[in-house]
């Protein structure tokens, strides 16, 4: 649009013979000897000395050559391997006046406009757009556009791991929460469409119940954001995040299709939305998703009951004036996953010979039946939020939501048509948001939020019921001026969690209580101050450093505190800690990009994030002996940890074509009160592309942005383990491992339709390995070789 923009206000070569002559000096016939001058400059508010977003600047050298640029979130231009000679600047934006200048360049120069207002045009001008999102002193990363469209077909975590510092949490082929710098579940608060997912997080199996079709862009913030989100953001925030509503007229969409040949998966997902020119505020969108897939197949042999299905379903319509606006959104995600069974053991012995074994006994078949042991979960949102304009003193939106999630576990030692465990729990959320105008290179917000939330449960004992209460204020202030962003936030919250559980006269080990004994209630009160202090410096158009200091908590949960039963979807007996305290991170961070250059590009972050009372899940050695058989037995402890680490981004580009992408993952888990470190941290990841591109192809270039790419990821072993380890674990972290993977792609123009075609391949050399973060790798080898086709039609009407 910019560049059409541009296209239409330049003007012709006839305007340009109105104000005179070309100046002889541009007729000069000049060398092309060291044409690799570079020319860079910020625009900026002459009366304020804002950065200037959007500009347009246009360079003309000889021959009458155009060159454009516009300016970026910092209001930098550039431009690359220009030659010596003279050329003629000129920047516009609108409502400003257009700036002028020749100039004869020798070498690289830097050339900063600052535009006068032009105040007759603002008064005939309206502007319309989508705000520009924040810049934020942590690092951060996002998925969006064709990147995140070759995830399409995987879940949230498996998507979020082309971001570097990102991992997962896995329990089989089929579920997998995301790791942020080593952290996860409770210390990850995922926001789906601005609004805080809650369900049963605890659970290391549980994954997140959100459908990757519904967002447009997911972003990660790195490191402790409890100023703005709340409590639990202590090792980061993911954002998923839809596309605006439509505000064209007309009606369009998209369908996606997706075929996956290792587990034999089908994805269906398609979206309408629409706009009329007759009521132009109002916009709607409808969205749903179908998913199926049989057993996953490890290089050797298949992994049996690992098939799982998905139905997914939403809907938004929205009212938007200039001076107030409001949105309804509702979403359904439901979902039946099977829970590999070669991990439910009968004895001792079983989980002995299981492990020395090195593969399942009974591996069995291809099939798309999904038999006991499975969860069945189902999660409805629905969210309602507007805004209203407050004068010319800023904006002041409002947020209420509702969410409904429902999981049901069924256990495989039984005939019955019933769970062994159903979780019912029921949120409900709301938000108040001032934002002010800018103020003396000023810009914030004010806010406060209330969170209540009941749980409730059947079948046998694992967590209690409770309810929480949660209340927060939070103010959060930015001040920019010239290359300096300076972040300083606080934010109180109080936080009350009552349970109710009866008390237990048979031993804990066989998982039943008497109906008949005591009703015990505990409450517990919880309230923390936190904090962020952050800067950005920019040293030119493409070196910048962002520095961030924040601190997060986050409250021991119901099934930390009381938990006590088989937890059938890791196949674990779990015990709780009714003695746990609040856990508290204090996070820094470190961050320097090169950025916007013709050849090498990158960001390199460090950070340190320590943690007072850290929780973890401990694996005990000796498993725990039921009625129902034998399970691996872990319990919930407390330390003091700090987790270091390094992430690295880098790309360059060899030609206009040919580019290598780099990404590293480096962490480390310590704990402080044991002087050792700590279980259940990611090993270093390693991961190299080259990619080329071509821009036409086909005889009438039917085919464009055409691409392939080819590279690898290596994982190392994970050294950095705790002292004795087997005391800790049943067997030692598996051997690192080697992953080839390829991708293709292509738009093919189908009449006035620009279809999109891609083309993965996963584990192309069908390599065995196994996973240190999957909870199942004590049984069976990883997914082997994977192939995936996608298929992507909009359609406008």
């Amino acid at each position: 649009m910019l560049l059409l923009l541009c296209v239409g206000f330049w003007p012709t070569g006839n305007s340009w013979a109105q104000s005179g002559p070309v100046p002889p000096a541009l007729t000069e016939v000049l060398s092309d000897a060291d044409c690799g001058i570079t020319l860079s400059g910020t625009i900026t508010d002459h009366e304020n000395r804002s950065s200037i977003v959007g500009a347009t600047v246009v360079l003309e050298g000889r021959e009458n050559v155009q060159h454009i640029s516009v300016s970026d979130a910092n209001g930098h231009y550039h431009f690359h391997d220009l030659c010596p000679g003279p050329y003629r600047l000129e920047v516009r934006y609108v409502g400003y006046n257009t700036e002028r200048l020749e100039k004869n360049f020798r070498g690289p120069e830097v050339v900063n406009f600052r535009l006068h207002p032009d105040i007759l045009l603002l008064r005939s001008v309206e502007v319309r757009g989508a705000k520009l999102p924040e810049e934020t002193t942590q690092a951060s990363n996002e998925l969006s556009g064709r990147e995140l469209a070759q995830t399409h077909g995987q879940s949230l975590a498996q998507s979020l791991e082309r971001l570097t510092g990102l991992s997962s949490l896995q329990t089989g082929p089929s579920i997998a929460k995301p790791v942020i710098h080593g952290l996860h579940s409770n210390r990850i608060l995922v926001m789906n469409n601005g609004v805080r997912h809650e369900a049963q997080q605890w659970g290391s199996e549980h994954a997140p119940e959100i459908d990757p079709f519904v967002a447009n862009q997911l972003t990660v913030v790195k490191g402790a954001a409890g100023v703005r989100y709340g409590a639990d953001a202590i090792g980061g925030v993911i954002l998923v995040q839809p596309k605006p509503l439509r505000d064209s007229a007309g009606i369009g969409g998209e369908l996606n299709l997706v075929g996956v040949s290792n587990n034999r998966q089908g994805v269906m997902s398609a979206m309408v939305e629409g706009n009329t020119a007759a009521l132009p505020p109002f916009s709607w969108r409808l969205q749903g998703s179908l998913k199926k897939a049989g057993n996953s197949k490890a290089p050797d042999y298949f992994l049996d009951n690992t098939g799982y299905t998905e139905r997914n379903f939403s809907a938004a319509a929205g009212w938007r004036k200039e001076r107030y606006g409001t949105e309804v959104f509702f979403s359904q995600f439901h979902t039946k996953l099977g829970v590999f069974s070669a991990s439910h053991v009968g004895n001792l012995t079983d989980i002995k010979n299981a492990i020395e074994r090195g593969e399942p006994e009974n591996p069995g078949d291809f099939t798309y039946a999904i038999e006991r042991p499975y969860q069945l979960v189902t999660h409805n949102l629905l969210k309602l939020n507007g805004f209203r304009r407050t004068g010319t003193m800023g904006k002041l939106s409002f947020m209420y939501s509702g969410q409904l999630n429902r999981r049901e576990e069924y256990d495989n030692h039984s005939d019955a048509n019933r769970p062994e465990l159903r979780f019912s729990i029921q949120t409900h959320t709301g938000e108040v948001l001032w934002e002010h105008a800018p103020f003396l290179n000023l810009t914030g917000s004010i806010g406060a939020s209330y969170l209540y939330q009941f749980n409730q449960f059947s079948g046998r004992f694992f967590i209690p019921e409770y309810d929480t209460y949660t209340g927060g204020l939070f103010l959060i202030e930015r001040w920019q001026k010239n290359r300096l962003q300076l972040e300083a936030g606080l934010r109180y919250d109080y936080r009350v969690l009552e349970a109710s559980m009866l008390r237990r006269n048979t031993p804990q080990r066989t998982g039943d209580y008497d109906l008949d004994n005591e009703l015990l209630t505990p409450r517990h009160t919880f309230q923390n101050l936190t904090g962020t202090l952050g800067a950005i410096y920019d040293f030119g158009p493409h070196f910048h450093i962002r520095l961030n200091a924040g601190s997060a908590w986050r409250s021991p949960t119901a099934s930390e505190l009381y938990s006590n039963g088989i937890h059938h979807g890791t196949g674990t007996y779990e015990y709780g800690n009714a003695a746990l305290g609040v856990e508290r991170g204090y996070n820094f961070m470190a961050t320097v990009g090169y950025v916007q250059n013709k050849r090498l590009n990158g960001e390199v972050s460090v950070y340190r994030n320590y943690i007072d009372n850290y929780i973890y899940l401990e694996p005990d050695p000796e498993p725990t002996l039921t009625i129902r058989g034998a399970f691996l037995t872990a319990r919930q402890r407390q330390t003091n940890a700090t987790m270091t680490g390094l992430d690295l981004n880098a790309t360059y580009q060899f030609t206009d074509r040919l580019m290598l992408e780099s990404k590293t993952s480096l962490v480390r888990g310590f704990n402080r009160t044991a002087n050792e470190y700590l279980i259940w941290i990611p090993a270093d990841r390693f991961t190299n592309s080259l990619r080329y591109e071509l821009d036409k192809l086909g005889q009438r270039g039917q085919f464009s942005q055409n691409f392939f790419a080819v590279g690898g990821t290596y994982v190392a072993r994970q050294r950095f383990v705790p002292d004795n380890y087997l005391l800790r674990d049943y067997a030692m972290p598996p051997a690192g491992y080697f992953l080839l993977h390829a991708e293709a792609g292509t738009t093919l123009q189908v009449g006035n339709h620009q279809v999109e075609i891609g083309l993965i391949g996963r584990n192309l050399l069908n390599t065995s390995y196994r996973d240190y973060l999957n909870r199942f790798r004590y049984y069976a080898d990883e997914v082997g070789r994977n192939i995936t086709l996608r298929v992507s039609i909009p359609f406008n009407l």
